[in-house]
């Protein structure tokens, strides 16, 4: 079954975060016509419980290979390696060994710290967003699969991408909940 809202945002993100009594940190991004982008990114699941986040600094991924051609902004994704599109499990990207749960508030200033050093980045260095788009943003930006008893949904998980343009290096921030299991 394909998703026919799958894909990814890029763009340089901006200084606004928004955080609140929801489960989400709302990031800002603009592409390269100055239009600004929302992305939701799960802090917290639904259920109050609190989700798994991996940090992968040097990030070695076959699917970045399709970013170098990718201008910042709104981009559908079919369902499939050969797009592009993430998948967790078949990927090999990030390991169960790499996640860390942390309370909503750790979770999302670390984020934050994060995602400073790219706010309004003059370089190439840019945010890319996985997961499923909206009108004005994308959120999903985590595992979409790996539910016991739920049918498989290969290549639509989300994650955020970062790109440091001076270091030609990617890094990665995945996050699941304690719901899913990263083994097939």
């Amino acid at each position: 079954m394909s998703n026919i809202h799958y894909g990814l945002i890029a763009g340089v993100p901006l200084k606004d975060f928004e955080k609140g009594k929801h489960p989400h940190l709302y990031i800002y991004i603009k592409n390269s016509d100055g239009d600004s982008f929302r992305v939701a990114a799960n802090v917290e699941d639904y259920d109050h419980s609190e989700v798994s986040f991996a940090h992968v600094k040097d990030l070695k991924a076959d699917f970045l290979s399709h970013l170098t051609a990718i201008e910042n902004g709104n981009l559908g994704l079919q369902t499939s390696k050969e797009s592009g599109a993430l998948d967790y499990i078949k990927g090999g990207f990030v390991s169960k060994e790499q996640f860390s749960t942390m309370s909503k508030e750790a979770l999302s200033n670390t984020l934050i710290d994060i995602i400073k050093p790219y706010i309004n980045a003059q370089d190439g260095s840019r945010l890319i967003a996985y997961g499923s788009r909206f009108p004005g943003g994308i959120h999903d930006i985590h595992m979409n699969q790996g539910r016991l008893h739920q049918p498989e949904e290969s290549y639509q998980d989300g994650a955020l991408v970062l790109y440091d343009a001076t270091n030609n290096q990617y890094e990665g921030l995945f996050f699941h909940f304690h719901t899913q299991t990263l083994s097939v």
